[in-house]
């Protein structure tokens, strides 16, 4: 059977009613199970079905979907193959917590502090990527794995393991510290920062990391003092509006 990923929590049906859908046959190697003997199934909370014990020898895993639901870690028995299954994605990014849940980062205070981070670091690695003398530092970024820098909402079960256990949060603030105290002395980093355009300073260069004091446009990726952002609109975009505005109207007048 081609990998399953589930996203849902099973309703447990009763397993009268269970046991006849699969025809009395376990769900892995398809043996049949005589009616009277069904109470010898069992079942599997990963793929909610039941399974002969042959198939299913109550190994404990956590389930993803409840993870992601309800911040759930504790083990619940699976059957073998669900196991094996759960032991091979472990480090895969699979769950879009952005997408499966978002309301997560309000309730888990741990996982907004790691998902802060992962903005943070996704702003820096694409600065060092152009900076010659950042070659180190992208380096120290490779040792946490690729998408927790690069793909903002993905997680896979170690990630979220890790997370729960107050382990990924501090080692993601380490490198945005080398990160930050790299930009402060980097001459060529400091010529990519961006003066805010509504208070016009000149001495202090804003950075897109800097999420405590700035904002960034979502469009232009423009940035500018969170304090000084007030209306809705980013000046950089009503700019280029205005610019396009005006050749679409001289390429009518010529």
């Amino acid at each position: 059977s081609n990998a399953q990923i589930i996203f849902n929590v099973h309703p447990a049906p009763t397993r009268k009613i269970a046991v006849a859908k699969q025809n009395y046959r376990c769900a892995g190697c398809g043996i049949r199970t005589d009616p009277d003997y069904i109470k010898r199934l069992r079942y599997c909370e990963y793929l909610g079905k039941y399974f002969c014990q042959c198939c299913h020898e109550n190994a404990q895993m956590a389930i993803p979907s409840r993870v992601l639901r309800k911040w759930d870690f504790s083990k619940y028995y699976v059957s073998n193959f669900s196991k094996d299954l759960l032991i091979k994605i472990w480090n895969d990014p699979l769950f879009n917590v952005q997408d499966i849940n978002s309301a997560l980062y309000r309730k888990v205070k741990l996982l907004n502090q790691v998902r802060l981070l992962r903005v943070q670091l996704c702003h820096m690695k694409n600065m060092f990527k152009t900076c010659r003398l950042a070659k180190e530092l992208l380096d120290s970024f490779d040792t946490v794995p690729g998408h927790l820098t690069e793909d903002l909402h993905l997680y896979s079960l170690n990630d979220l393991t890790a997370t729960r256990k107050g382990e990924l949060g501090p080692r993601l603030a380490e490198l945005t510290r080398a990160g930050a105290t790299h930009v402060e002395r980097c001459m060529l980093c400091q010529a990519k920062g961006f003066i805010c355009e509504f208070c016009q300073n000149e001495d202090d260069i804003i950075f897109p990391f800097e999420l405590h004091k700035c904002r960034t446009c979502e469009e232009c990726k423009a940035c500018y003092h969170k304090a000084c952002f007030k209306s809705g609109s980013c000046p950089r975009c009503e700019r280029l509006q205005a610019r396009r505005e005006a050749l679409a109207r001289q390429s009518l007048e010529s």
